[in-house]
């Protein structure tokens, strides 16, 4: 591959090695970075030498827990009977909806999804799927998708009690699959996709856990303590939490992410970090759903990461509405932006086993580019406020090395193909829900 000088640019790699640089180059070769700095001689390079211009460059950004699946849910009409608790808001609203996918509309909302987190400037995605009446080959239809638009992409079906025995099976059987397919693909990383503990049996999950046990470094992704509903289903089949009842099954381990945990409790922060398990933070999804925040003392002891839980892809406007959001219901703060830039790189390490999410040699070359003209002073001191208030999209963002957008149009891809798409197959869905209700 043809090595690709970029230069006259201002590099910012929050909590990397140069969090601020001006007048910087980047060299790419083979996907991945190897050099960052200034002063890079143009005389003898053998390969294509672009000015980007004087564009803020930021490594692409990471989404540690998210629902591709649920893209076509934006202006869906309400659910006729309005839940009145978390649980209502499951069973009127998310479950309907992941009864109602098929292929054709999971494949809308995979490509539609993955096009909204490239033009946000995400470019690594922890994705949790569900759809019950499509599930043999449902992750090779996410893996291929993101493959198309050069997205890292961990890939899990959620395994639930809620639609039978069978469906659970068969749902098993497809993570079972991916596990085996994808464990050394260097750009999809499959985990085991459990939908929450109050929606599983013990013998569900003795079950999963011996699958489990057969791959080894193998991880669970998996809602825990969303809302208190499901640590009072824990204590009630006979565990001190969801944690625990977790853990008596073996299924914690360094590889498993752990979602929301708002109710965990301090012993449960022990087990966690005994086991070395990752806990993902979903602020805005957590706030719509009024379930509660979580402690500022979990997030900072565990290293939490950034997630969304489907709300959007925007992860830089994640972390500032996550921060507006502490600040008007805690005394305590948060750096979100640390969850975005250095936890959520950890994160993505642990889980692709190689660097990504930072502007340093040997990490994979995934950068965005912006065409930034601040109205005040940018500076190695103050660019926190300016990524958190004065940023907008990217015009520019690259993969592996390669522009997947250039001078803000998409390349190789059909925007307008995927949105009609995605339209025609987002009313088909809604009338299902709708028949659900009926």
């Amino acid at each position: 591959m043809t090595a690709l000088l970029l230069h006259n640019l201002h590099i910012i790699d929050p909590f990397g090695e140069r969090e601020f640089l001006d007048r910087a180059s980047i060299v790419i070769q083979y996907g991945s970075i190897k050099f960052v700095g200034r002063g890079y001689s143009h005389v003898g390079f053998a390969g294509q030498i672009l000015d980007m211009q004087g564009k803020t460059v930021l490594p692409g950004m990471i989404n540690a827990h998210t629902h591709l699946y649920s893209t076509l849910a934006m202006g869906m009409p309400a659910p006729r009977n309005t839940p009145k608790n978390f649980v209502e808001i499951l069973q009127e609203i998310w479950w309907k909806l992941d009864l109602g996918l098929d292929q054709a509309s999971i494949k809308a909302s995979f490509e539609a999804g993955l096009l909204d987190c490239l033009q946000n400037g995400t470019t690594t995605v922890l994705d949790h799927h569900a759809s019950p009446n499509y599930i043999d080959g449902s992750l090779d239809l996410l893996a291929n998708s993101a493959e198309a638009f050069g997205i890292n992409i961990s890939v899990c079906l959620e395994c639930s009690d809620r639609n039978g025995t069978a469906n659970l099976k068969d749902t098993l059987a497809e993570n079972l699959r991916a596990m085996e397919k994808f464990r050394s693909n260097p750009y999809v990383a499959p985990l085991l996709g459990l939908h929450a503990s109050f929606t599983l049996s013990d013998k569900s999950l003795r079950d999963i856990s011996d699958h489990l046990n057969k791959f080894p470094d193998a991880g669970i992704h998996i809602h825990v303590a969303e809302d208190l509903a499901d640590e009072q289903d824990a204590k009630a089949r006979g565990y001190a939490s969801v944690i625990q009842r977790l853990d008596h099954f073996k299924l914690l381990t360094r590889r498993t992410l752990i979602i929301h945990g708002i109710y965990i409790t301090r012993e449960d922060r022990h087990i966690l970090l005994k086991r070395g398990c990752t806990l993902i933070h979903n602020p805005s999804s957590n706030a719509n759903n009024q379930v509660g925040i979580l402690e500022s003392e979990i997030i900072e002891s565990l290293h939490a990461g950034l997630g969304t839980d489907g709300m959007q892809n925007n992860m830089l406007r994640e972390a500032r509405e996550g921060s507006l959001i502490r600040s008007a219901t805690s005394s305590t703060q948060i750096d979100y932006l640390k969850l975005l830039f250095k936890n959520n790189p950890d994160i993505a390490v642990k889980t692709f086993g190689r660097l990504i999410g930072h502007i340093e040699e040997e990490a994979q070359a995934d950068l965005l580019f912006y065409d930034y003209d601040p109205r005040t002073e940018i500076h190695d001191q103050n660019f926190a406020g300016h990524l958190l208030y004065g940023f907008g999209k990217p015009t520019d963002v690259m993969t592996r090395g390669e522009f997947r957008i250039r001078n803000k149009a998409l390349v190789k891809m059909d925007i307008l193909r995927i949105h009609e798409n995605s339209r025609k197959q987002s009313i088909k869905l809604w009338n299902k829900m709708t028949e659900q209700s009926s």
